[in-house]
Parts: C-alpha cells; structure tokens; sequence
C-alpha cells in the first residue's frame, strides 16, 4: 500500500506577509502551487508576529499527509556580523559561543534575547553569523507542532541565495547585494573571504541606499580595487538599468526560473 505522498512547503517570511511555494515528487521534487499572503504591522507587536499567524492558518490549511516546511528570514528580522578566523577554536560549540559573545559585546543585553547562527568555519576564512529573535525561532517551532509539520531549516534570505548564486561571482572581488521591498542586504568578497557584510532599511529605493553602503562597507574593509563588479538578486523582476549605477542581475536555477518571479524569496534564489 502507498503511504501518504510527503509534500515540501517552501515558505518566506517577511515583515509585510509570507510567500509559500508548495513542491511534491517522490524523487525530483517540482514546484506545484505558490502564493503570497498580505499581512499588516500591528502597533506594539514584532514584525514578524503577523507572518507567523499567517503560517498557522496556512498549516491548518493543508491537507493530510506529511509536511516538510522549509522557512526563509527576511534580512529585516536579522543582524549580521563577520567573525574572524580563530584556529584554537576547533569544536563547533566553541564557535557558537564565541559568535554569541561577539553579539553581546556589539549589541549589549539586547542579544541575550537573540538566536545566533553561523556558517562553518573555514580555514583563514571569516565567518558570517547571524543573530535573530529566539522569540521567532521558538513561535515558528510551535506553529510547526501545532500544524503537524517537520521544521527542516530556518534559513536567511542572504544566505541561500548567494549559496545558489555563487558560481557566477568566478570567486573574483565583487559584491553581492540582494534587494528585498524593505530592506537591502550587501556583502564584500574577496578572493572568496568575506570583508563585509551589513543590511540597511529601505525606505524608498534601494539606489538611494546603496553607494553609502558600499562606501562604508569598502572604507571598513580597506578596499584597495577601483570598482569590483556589483552582482544583485532578489524577488521580482530584473530592475531597470541604471547609467550611473553599473550592475548584473543574476537570475535563479531553471527549476526557480519556472516559479513566479515573486516566488524566489520561498524558494531562497
């Protein structure tokens, strides 16, 4: 007898709603439905408590069978540091500490309350960690309970997307931003070290924001190259072409390309 097909809910979440892309397959999963779901900022309440209650409905929605739920952050509920390489530490645990002894340093008693994650660490290499409300972290585990869904990974916007965009940076100096509607996210590689990495607000367009980014980013990294290339991302479509702003918009693999434009953001491309 066959078992119940197990379904894959690919969700982003975001300070104004969340978009969930369904996929299903015994052996390639493809992408079947996807949606947005609008939701309102409540005075006094996280930005991020609406989307939750979103993805509560949502859960209670689907149908029977097993649910692995694949959650994106929006770099609004995030914040990054770069940790530098320390070679005594050699445990994972080590790491984890330090990452969270460098957010309370930075951030005081307001990182008490924070989750921090972090990349692996890689020989003489930075390592990008960052740190999100353990409030989130917690709602989002329960609302996985309740809804009897499978919490597979919690991962930043940032993160996945330069994880599937990377090939096309040829590990050179370059920069790589990806444009959210209200918050903007860019980091500095060198030689594939990261020199810098920061998200900034957005209230307007994002080619406001970006050049004293950049400025600040390369002062602080000791930028010595003339103009790196600008490699950008992010949900919807390409942006107009800018004269005094020179940049590639790097498209997502064929299975993304495929979704709907607003559907990258689930699917972290």
């Amino acid at each position: 007898m066959w078992s119940p097909r197990s379904q894959s809910l690919h969700v982003g979440l975001s300070a104004q709603g969340l978009i969930h892309a369904k996929t299903a397959g015994l052996w390639r999963s493809q992408v079947v439905a996807c949606e947005r779901i609008d939701c309102v900022a409540v005075a006094d309440e996280e930005p991020w408590r609406p989307a939750v209650t979103a993805l509560s409905r949502l859960l209670a929605a689907q149908r029977p069978g097993k649910t692995s739920l694949h959650i994106v952050l929006s770099g609004r509920f995030l914040r990054w540091q770069l940790l530098p390489w320390r070679p005594e530490l050699t445990q994972a645990r080590e790491l984890s500490a330090y990452a969270s002894l460098r957010f309370r340093e930075t951030f005081g008693k307001a990182a008490q309350d924070w989750k921090v994650l972090h990349a692996p660490q890689a020989p003489g290499k930075t390592v990008p960690a960052c740190a999100v409300d353990a409030a989130l972290m917690e709602a989002l585990r329960s609302t996985c309970e309740t809804g009897g869904a499978s919490l597979a990974a919690v991962t930043p916007y940032f993160a996945s997307a330069f994880d599937h965009l990377r090939g096309n940076l040829n590990g050179k100096t370059a920069w790589f931003g990806l444009i959210e509607s209200d918050c903007l996210s860019l980091g500095l590689l060198r030689d594939g070290n990261w020199m810098g990495l920061h998200t900034e607000r957005l209230d307007g367009d994002w080619r406001h924001v970006l050049p004293g980014m950049m400025a600040q980013i390369g002062i602080s990294a000791g930028l010595t190259e003339a103009a790196p290339p600008l490699y950008l991302a992010g949900c919807g479509d390409a942006p107009v072409p800018d004269p005094g702003l020179a940049f590639a918009w790097l498209r997502p693999k064929a299975q993304a390309s495929r979704a709907m434009a607003d559907c990258r953001m689930a699917l972290g491309v």
